[in-house]
């Protein structure tokens, strides 16, 4: 199953100088709960202070899930394809400025920088 979307809000956000990151691609303000959201949302997230792959959150707009490996991120400037090694995959279209593709950029290449699983083209 694919889940397909477009992002209209995404956010790069680090903390403890920058140990833990994550972006959140999110259909709808995020000022929505995870128990009565209806929209689908992203989150792709790594913490450095452990060691581990980075992890992947989602919400269909219907249930919540996660726990699923990234096999392959495929980014463009308007469009982010994640493949899991779940039965789900994820196609996002992007409204983002150059600046903020570059902070997008700049995240994504942090967060699997110990790995070829990042795409950009």
């Amino acid at each position: 199953m694919t889940i397909a979307f477009k992002a209209k809000y995404i956010d790069c956000t680090d903390a403890i100088d920058g140990e833990i990151l994550q972006v959140t691609f999110d259909s709808a303000a995020d000022s929505q709960d995870w128990k009565h959201r209806r929209d689908p949302c992203v989150l792709i997230g790594q913490n450095f202070e452990f060691p581990g792959a980075p992890t992947i959150e989602w919400h269909d707009g219907n249930d919540y899930d996660g726990g699923a490996e990234v096999l392959k991120v495929s980014l463009t400037r308007t469009n982010l394809v994640i493949d899991t090694d779940k039965d789900i995959d994820f196609s996002l279209t992007l409204f983002i400025s150059g600046r903020e593709f570059s902070q997008l950029l700049d995240s994504l290449t942090r967060i699997f920088a110990n790995s070829d699983i990042l795409n950009i083209s």
